[in-house]
């Protein structure tokens, strides 16, 4: 095991269209990395990357501004799959209020290391909406 840390920023204005149920989710853009060591986490696209057995804990910030009253649901995955309790919702009762939602998570990297993790920021339901600022730290041990 080794230890590696990762922290991206995204501050550029996303438009998110309205995302029901059922439907694909929206995949968010995670910006640049503005620190970084270690050479198990790395920024891949809109992706993070996790390399070797471990566990890493996954801080994000995700500032939302719904179009339109009503909520916006955020979750993470690794993968195709929504890692289970890292959902937040934001919900405005005037339309263009800023809500920040934080979503914390903790990920078990397996001892068969021949794959890695892809971590994603996913609109999973809600609202049209703004994303004004996205910002991930993920530490692995």
């Amino acid at each position: 095991m080794s230890k590696s840390l990762l922290q991206v920023v995204n501050q550029a204005t996303q438009a998110v269209p309205a995302v029901t149920a059922g439907t694909t989710p929206a995949v968010l853009g995670l910006g640049t990395a503005i620190h970084g060591y270690g050479c198990n986490t790395r920024l891949s696209g809109n992706a993070i990357r996790i390399d070797g057995q471990g566990y890493c804990k996954v801080d994000a910030a995700i500032t939302v501004a719904p179009t339109a009253v009503g909520s916006v649901v955020v979750a993470l995955y690794n993968g195709s799959d929504q890692v289970d309790g890292a959902i937040a919702t934001a919900t405005v009762a005037t339309a263009n209020d800023a809500v920040t939602v934080p979503i914390n998570a903790t990920i078990k990297q397996g001892c068969n290391c021949a794959g890695s993790s892809s971590l994603t920021l996913r609109v999973v339901d809600g609202v049209a909406s703004n994303v004004t600022n996205i910002a991930v730290r993920v530490e692995k041990s």
